[in-house]
């Protein structure tokens, strides 16, 4: 078996969500949702459905806020946003770190016991493809790019979305990915 490494997360990552943009106006297919797993228990705790950060996402994350303030029209920012994540937007997996964030209703259960697990382990799978590592889990700031990211990145398709969230960062520890089929 080739041994895999991280970049190959990333790319298969990017691939993904580049086909999902372009094929399907950007439902999230089953490869983009992490599988949160107990490392304790090997036991599954929940799916979520992750937003994948780009290394410096700042710049990012103002234009998407730039787009949305644009115009009041859902429809209209929805397209934009599609736009542009299907074109070139996933083309340079160089720019992802394969780190995810998802957005949890500021009192949620779920939340509040994936913050209390601290580390954890996430599969990956779609299409017979599949990857397994070890993450921690810590709450972002709303000052913090990767929430401020997140945020913007997830209002293009629930424009009802208020800043009364919590948003979750899973840092990947890299040294240990395992690639499943």
């Amino acid at each position: 078996m080739p041994k895999v490494g991280w970049s190959d997360f990333v790319t298969w990552q990017c691939s993904l969500r580049q086909r999902n943009f372009r094929m399907f106006s950007g439902k999230p297919s089953e490869g983009t949702t992490a599988k949160i797993i107990n490392i304790k228990t090997n036991k599954e705790v929940c799916d979520v459905r992750s937003v994948l950060i780009e290394k410096d996402c700042l710049n990012t994350a103002k234009m998407f806020e730039f787009m949305i303030k644009q115009t009041h029209e859902p429809e209209i920012r929805f397209d934009k946003a599609v736009k542009f994540l299907s074109s070139e937007y996933y083309n340079t997996p160089d720019n992802f770190e394969g780190s995810f964030t998802a957005t949890f209703d500021k009192d949620s259960l779920l939340f509040k016991k994936l913050l209390n697990l601290k580390k954890s382990n996430v599969q990956f799978y779609e299409n017979e493809t599949g990857f397994l590592f070890p993450i921690s889990i810590k709450k972002l700031k709303k000052n913090d790019p990767k929430w401020q990211y997140t945020f913007w990145h997830n209002f293009f398709f629930n424009p009802a979305l208020n800043e009364n969230i919590e948003i979750l960062f899973f840092s990947p520890l890299k040294n240990q990915l395992s690639q499943i089929s």
